[in-house]
């Protein structure tokens, strides 16, 4: 099953769940049957951090909203953050090493070729200059981003860059002659291609960047500057 597909259907099989708990709370013939920490907003922070985990790239926007959700449920689990960061912290030296040791991992990747914008609430502008652009994460929760591209040359193959959008937004501006295919599930949201075409124009089908995510009472767009 296709990635696009497989995310629609999770999404759907989630607001399938959420209407019919609805539907069952309005009965007040099956009132009896369902528990009241179901209506909570904690319980919605974690479906909808759930919904991010599995179909995002980054798990970190998924794991901050089930986070949120699960230690304001229960206060008590509050210090397995300690614990979570902990292990962040170790797996992630760890990985960083074994990249290095096998020649893979390089400040030149991670600076240039990959970006990583997040904005919570606030916003600003990242300028990109890569010879082998490979794609990233951009988050935006209560804020903005503009990440500009145009400086930058796409790898060869399937580069993803994958968005993140909780009632914020963001812009990503690209070379007029790159192919760009949007993958972008809108929920209560939208996310545009303000791209100016122009039909002369030959793309190279053997770089393509594939721009996925989900926008969540939020959007974005992808603009060309000529």
């Amino acid at each position: 099953m296709a990635r696009g597909v497989q995310n629609r259907l999770i999404i759907g099989i989630m607001l399938v769940f959420v209407g019919a708990l609805l539907f069952l709370r309005n009965s007040e013939m099956f009132d009896f049957m369902i528990p009241d920490f179901l209506f909570r907003w904690q319980f919605f922070f974690i479906l909808f951090g759930l919904l991010f985990f599995f179909l995002a790239q980054n798990k970190t926007v998924g794991s901050l909203f089930v986070g949120i959700g699960l230690f304001n449920l229960y206060p008590e689990l509050w210090p397995l953050i300690f614990v979570a960061v902990g292990a962040y912290i170790i797996f992630g030296i760890n990985r960083k090493k074994q990249s290095s040791d096998t020649g893979n991992f390089s400040d030149y990747d991670m600076d240039k070729n990959v970006v990583e914008q997040i904005s919570i609430f606030g916003g600003g502008t990242k300028f990109v200059n890569s010879n082998s652009f490979k794609g990233g994460n951009i988050i935006s929760i209560f804020g903005g981003s503009e990440v500009n591209l145009t400086g930058s040359t796409l790898a060869e193959g399937d580069s993803i860059l994958d968005t993140i959008s909780v009632f914020g937004g963001c812009t990503i501006i690209v070379p007029k002659d790159w192919n760009v295919i949007i993958d972008v599930f809108p929920l209560f949201g939208g996310f545009g291609d303000k791209r100016t075409r122009d039909p002369n124009l030959v793309y190279d089908q053997n770089k393509t960047l594939l721009i996925k995510g989900i926008a969540l009472f939020g959007g974005g767009e992808v603009k060309t500057l000529f």
